[in-house]
């Protein structure tokens, strides 16, 4: 028997993921659907993307006259600021 065409969201959906739905028009926005109808042919679900823990880059003085950037937490200790890091998700 083929698993239903949404199995993978039904089952996230049911164990209390968000499930945005994509109506595929003239836009390319997903919006929140609290309740999807799992049997619309036209309309696409996925689950909702949640945010990825923000990456930071270090700023540290390796002597009086140096500073340096790593993306190593170990010099997290000594750093003297740190640079959040945003992605676009769109292009990767």
């Amino acid at each position: 028997m083929k698993p239903h065409k949404w199995a993978k969201e039904i089952i996230a959906w049911a164990n209390g993921a968000e499930i945005e739905m994509y109506k595929g028009l003239n836009d390319d926005i997903w919006d929140d659907e609290p309740y999807p109808d799992w049997n619309h042919t036209v309309l696409k679900f996925r689950i909702k993307p949640q945010p990825k823990e923000p990456q930071y880059l270090y700023v540290y003085r390796d002597c009086p006259m140096l500073l340096s950037l790593d993306f190593n937490e170990s010099y997290k200790d000594n750093y003297i600021g740190k640079i959040k890091l945003e992605v676009d998700d769109e292009n990767n």
